[in-house]
């Protein structure tokens, strides 16, 4: 049986289909998870959830706390799970007086922070945020996650330039990444560099073992077939096609929720070839509501024809979805209106999750 070790480098370098047919034995149903180390519950979960087992991943991860509720490496790697049950200020004034991860190695703590980084953005704290990006670089200097947890802080700044640079530094560090592919696909897209994002994810997603980032290049190229017409549209489209037919072998784990999402892939290919029988399929799969509504507009008027209007994309900052969708379908009519403004009349600090 490959060891350990082995299986933590296979992960590490994101071969998570040679991970999964080397461990084999951890996943047969005669493996007891009560025999398991705390190492190989975390393993075992993060790998679940790069090959689609988002369910299973949760699962372990809840067994590995429940057993091993002290080990640092347990409290970072389950935070996600029992993190649900506290309520957001009380942990946000708790990391305030004590960001640090007690007990914690220089490499999870560098985790910690830089993950607690990206807390603090999302709730707009961002002075907090650089301070606890600043604090994991002294942990772990030239790391890949800190500096994809630094360009997603930038993103949700809007501080796009400085995203892509250090996106860009966490792709030259671990090219491949599923999270930093993220981190490198937003920056561009959100530097109107879509074609640039489309081309190098999908160069990415061809040579790896990662659906979600063959998922990502799939949507980057359907964002840049919108942009496209005729022969260029198609072509475009044709390469996210080639590129969602991998997604079922770099997810055998696959559960319900990671279905859902590959069903999205294939309903956004299927708009963008305007295929109403695919759209009609897949809005089940992916269990959207809105493209089911679509579905049943265009049955009501079967010959009706598709009008594509000319308008200029819009790129929202934070959450103000809202207005930049107004201000483009408002644009194509002829009128124009800064969607910033419009949103600093109507709301306060986007839609926040919490």
């Amino acid at each position: 049986m490959t060891s350990f070790a082995a299986l933590q480098r296979l992960y590490d370098t994101n071969r998570f289909l040679e991970a999964f047919h080397q461990s084999a034995d951890y996943w047969s149903p005669a493996r007891r998870v009560d025999d398991l180390s705390s190492d190989e519950l975390i393993l075992g979960g993060r790998l679940a959830a790069r090959l689609g087992g988002r369910r299973l991943s949760r699962w372990l991860l809840r067994a590995a706390f429940n057993r091993y509720p002290s080990e640092p490496r347990v409290r970072y790697f389950a935070s996600h799970v029992h993190r649900r049950r506290a309520k957001l200020f009380e942990q946000l004034r708790e990391w305030e007086s004590s960001p640090e991860l007690p007990g914690a190695d220089s490499r999870t703590q560098a985790d910690w922070l830089a993950s607690l980084a990206l807390v603090w953005a999302s709730v707009r704290d961002f002075t907090a945020a650089h301070r606890s990006i600043e604090r994991a670089s002294l942990y772990k200097p030239n790391d890949s996650w800190v500096f994809s947890c630094q360009a997603d802080v930038f993103g949700l700044e809007d501080r796009w330039d400085d995203a892509l640079r250090s996106a860009e530094l966490a792709w030259e560090i671990n090219p491949g990444a599923p999270y930093v592919a993220h981190s490198l696909g937003q920056s561009l897209l959100n530097l109107r560099r879509v074609r640039e994002a489309a081309d190098r994810l999908s160069a990415a997603a061809e040579s790896c073992q990662s659906f979600e980032v063959a998922t990502g290049a799939c949507w980057h190229l359907c964002a840049l077939a919108e942009t496209l017409e005729g022969c260029e549209r198609r072509g475009t489209v044709s390469r996210a096609r080639a590129l969602a037919g991998n997604l079922a072998s770099l997810a055998p784990l696959a559960d319900r929720e990671t279905r859902a999402v590959v069903a999205r892939v294939w309903l956004d290919i299927a708009q963008q070839d305007d295929d109403h029988n695919a759209m009609e399929r897949w809005s089940h799969a992916a269990r959207s509501p809105f493209h089911r509504a679509v579905m049943k507009n265009l049955r009501a008027n079967p010959s009706g024809l598709r009008i594509r209007l000319p308008f200029r994309c819009g790129i929202q900052k934070h959450d103000a979805c809202l207005p930049t969708s107004v201000a483009s379908a408002l644009g194509a009519m002829g009128t124009h209106i800064d969607p910033d403004v419009m949103a600093s009349e109507i709301t306060f600090g986007g839609t926040p999750e919490w």
